[in-house]
């Protein structure tokens, strides 16, 4: 007995142990979290299955040029043969039908064929479309690593940024709720009236209430990152930097140094990719008009017995086999074959008027990206400076008002002044980082 419960009481803390170290949070950085989210995205993991689909695909197609063997076998039993009827004079018997049953009761048959493709258009432009196809998947899997690294990055800031609220929070609670206590101990001693700490109090109040919501929103903030990287939402997360880490991790010189090239962007390729496919289909449906030539081998042995005995080795066997070239050729399809290579052609042109479209909107792109960063960047050394000079206007305040020099009203006005400032330094910290990721997916090359 002793031993039962000491065994069940080693599996229940087994199951402690295990439980706990499930709950434990996983912590990530930036590039962690990259690196997690190339592996278990889902939009990444089924772009790759798509890349196995179009490899395969491509090795269908070559299949279908390589010899093609296939072989029957059959066997019949003649429960009851057909009768004909032939004409008695070939028995003596002028004017009458004599009623006779050809063939055997038991027949076998075995054979075997090959089949060989020469040539085709078709089958020619179609093995090029099927490598073109999984080049294109390739393509898609490295833009979709693209924008999946940018949604990630992007997720990534806006956690940093709630937490920065809450810190911001915090820190301001933490001060306003030293000068309630001292200002409670002036009024019980009748140097102040109960208004001025009835004040403060709302302003505790008005802070709680909107470090509730901050610390929602960064459950909020977490589910989206945790989406985004492919990971169960009962999995707990934690970010290892801070807003202020990542911020002067930023080396913009080396983006603004970068040239942009147009053709070694991923949609541009992309658009290649669809023109070079568009262009096959068009030497596809022209191949129409080209003819088909293959070859064939067939082998085929049958037996025909009134015993079932097609293993014995003294029964004959009787074979027969044929080669042969066959040719297809197209002469009059009724215009059906004309009017396909028209689609075709319009198509194409369609890709090239899409090529020029998109190469004028990259340039653009690059261009608006390129300054909206360099004026984030501006906007967030104006802040930066901004925050600085308002915590130090608050902490003054908050020094006079213990010393009875500045009123509550002056306090709760420079602690909005301090609070908005921060504000704006932690949306323009976050505008920064975004813009940064924005360039980044514009210029980063495919491989």
């Amino acid at each position: 007995m002793f031993n039962i419960k000491k065994g069940l009481i080693l599996m229940w803390m087994g199951f402690l142990g295990l439980t706990s170290a499930a709950q434990q949070p996983v912590v990530l950085t930036l590039e962690q979290a990259r690196d997690y989210a190339r592996k278990h995205n889902y939009e990444l993991r089924n772009a790759q299955l798509d890349i196995e689909t179009a490899r395969y695909k491509v090795k269908e197609t070559i299949a279908t040029g390589l010899p093609q063997v296939s072989a029957n076998i059959s066997y019949n039993d003649n429960i009851g043969l057909p009768v004909q009827l032939v004409p008695g004079d070939f028995f003596g018997q002028p004017g009458e039908d004599i009623e006779v049953q050809f063939g055997t009761k038991y027949s076998a048959n075995a054979g075997a064929s090959v089949n060989q493709l020469i040539f085709s258009g078709s089958y020619i432009v179609g093995l090029q479309a099927s490598k073109a196809y999984l080049e294109q998947s390739e393509k898609n899997l490295f833009k979709n690593q693209v924008e999946v690294n940018k949604a990630v990055s992007e997720s990534y800031f806006l956690v940093l940024a709630t937490k920065e609220s809450i810190l911001v929070i915090d820190s301001t609670l933490e001060i306003t709720r030293k000068l309630a206590e001292q200002t409670k101990i002036i009024v019980e001693n009748g140097f102040a009236e109960e208004t001025e700490f009835d004040q403060l109090q709302l302003l505790i109040a008005d802070l709680e209430t909107g470090r509730m919501n901050a610390v929602s929103q960064l459950e909020t903030t977490k589910s989206y990152l945790r989406y985004h990287l492919g990971m169960d939402e009962k999995q707990q997360i934690e970010v290892s930097e801070s807003l202020v880490e990542l911020t002067e991790k930023l080396v913009a010189e080396k983006l603004f140094a970068t040239q942009f090239n147009m053709f070694n962007n991923i949609d541009f390729q992309i658009l290649q990719n669809q023109k070079d496919l568009a262009l096959l289909q068009l030497k596809l449906e022209k191949s129409a008009y080209l003819p088909t030539l293959s070859a064939f081998l067939n082998y085929n042995t049958q037996a025909q017995r009134q015993e079932w005995d097609f293993f014995d080795s003294k029964g004959k066997w009787y074979s027969s086999s044929v080669f042969g070239v066959s040719m297809n050729i197209p002469i009059f399809s009724g215009g059906e074959r004309s009017s396909r290579v028209r689609q075709a052609q319009y198509q194409f042109e369609k890709t090239q008027v899409a090529e020029e479209m998109v190469s004028s909107s990259l340039k653009l792109q690059y261009q608006t990206v390129r300054n909206e960063l360099e004026n984030a960047l501006q906007t967030y050394q104006n802040t930066k400076s901004s925050k600085g000079i308002a915590e130090k206007i608050f902490r003054r305040t908050g020094v006079k008002y213990t010393e009875g020099v500045a009123a509550s009203l002056d306090l709760l006005n420079t602690q909005n002044q301090y609070l908005t400032s921060q504000s704006q330094y932690i949306n323009a910290a976050l505008n920064m980082l975004n813009k940064t990721v924005a360039l980044e997916s514009i210029l980063i090359q495919s491989e």
